[in-house]
């Protein structure tokens, strides 16, 4: 049993081991999601971290991450290149400043909605999960209390009053910010041949083949070599040559008293 604990620890400590012990965590928030690729994720994309000092709103989707705080209010879309059927590591961000009009209009949506209300899906009877589908996070900091709630596809749920509400709170966000447009507007200046969301489906481009394809996929198959041999491990030196294994045998036998006299 004190195993178990020390196990459980350990994983806890990892999962929240970057969040500064001066962030309350709200009851009703899914304290199993966050993962070290999240807080990948934040740094990459320049949003708050609710270690600093600053109250936000949060909702992200797979495709998309909204922020309203008084640093910056934006919509930020990005894509992860895929080449040869793997992520190279690259990565496309654009970001689509909010105006003031738009920021009043979120405001009034979410204090209407009670969005922040609703606890993360684990505490919702009746919610259900699968592999496929989209997860939206909502994170709400204020102060030195912190929320952070998954939802798994809400459109897919029965229809009851939580689903409803945040499938509602979705469909007026995307009018609200212009959803598709920033999307189309965003892909169409993707400059890779193929990439994907965020745990979503790969989109690969109509190829042609033009001399700035073909220059294209030379300079990514040298990147490719590139960076296959920066992650190469160094060569493991042997502890003890294979021609004194007997005698470390012996040696090892006689300290625990194994060799027959």
């Amino acid at each position: 049993m004190r195993f178990l604990f020390l196990f459980v620890s350990l994983i806890s400590l990892k999962a929240f081991g970057q969040i500064s012990p001066n962030v309350i965590l709200t009851y009703d928030s899914d304290t199993t999601f966050w993962a070290d690729w999240r807080l990948k994720e934040i740094k990459k994309l320049n949003l708050l971290s609710p270690n600093e000092g600053i109250d936000f709103f949060r909702i992200s989707s797979p495709k998309y991450d909204l922020e309203l705080s008084s640093k910056s209010n934006k919509m930020i879309f990005h894509a992860n290149e895929i080449w040869e059927n793997k992520q190279t590591g690259e990565c496309y961000i654009k970001s689509f400043e909010l105006t003031s009009a738009q920021v009043k209009k979120i405001k009034q949506l979410i204090d209407s909605s009670g969005i922040n209300e609703i606890p993360s899906d684990r505490y919702i009877k009746g919610w259900q999960h699968g592999f496929d589908g989209i997860t939206y996070i909502i994170e709400n900091k204020k102060k030195d209390h912190y929320s952070f709630k998954t939802y798994w596809t809400p459109s897919a749920q029965i229809k009851f009053k939580e689903s409803a509400a945040i499938s509602n709170f979705i469909d007026q966000l995307n009018e609200i910010t212009g959803y598709r447009t920033n999307l189309k507007l965003f892909e169409g200046e993707i400059p890779f041949y193929g990439w994907t969301y965020e745990g979503s489906m790969v989109t690969i481009k109509v190829i042609l083949n033009s001399r700035a394809y073909r220059k294209y996929k030379r300079m990514k198959k040298k990147q490719m070599r590139r960076d296959k041999n920066l992650k190469k491990p160094p060569p493991t030196k042997r502890l003890f040559p294979y021609h004194n294994l007997p005698s470390i045998m012996i040696i090892l036998c006689k300290h625990i008293r194994c060799i027959n006299r």
